[in-house]
């Protein structure tokens, strides 16, 4: 499939993001293409052990917190986080993220819960 459509693409809310997955690994495991809304962080500390994670700011502001170091980010901005690199992120934004290869949950390790 080329065209992916946002009235097709799954909906759902991970650590206090809103999100719109446009495809799954099963569709292409080359990556995959989500749509984000984020009220005011992501609040998990978190690896993806085998995928890149590279998001486009649309809209607002906020912090990517990589590695313990933090990187203030605005509309406009891109950030790419490497495989097997710990990072969050907390703010008020409308994002673009893209995952390479495709995100498979069992590749994610969880390293904690972020109080907000």
């Amino acid at each position: 499939m080329y065209v992916y459509h946002q009235n097709k693409a799954k909906t759902f809310k991970k650590a206090g993001v809103k999100m719109r997955l446009y495809n799954t690994k099963g569709d292409c495991k080359l990556g995959n293409i989500l749509y984000q809304e984020v009220d005011s962080g992501h609040f998990e500390e978190f690896i993806n052990h085998k995928s890149a994670f590279i998001y486009y700011i649309l809209e607002g502001k906020g912090e990517f917190i990589i590695e313990d170091k933090k990187y203030k980010v605005e509309a406009g901005d891109a950030v790419i986080i490497p495989p097997n690199t710990r990072f969050y992120y907390i703010g008020h934004m409308k994002q673009i993220l893209v995952t390479a290869p495709a995100w498979d949950e069992k590749d994610e390790e969880i390293i904690r819960k972020i109080e907000r």
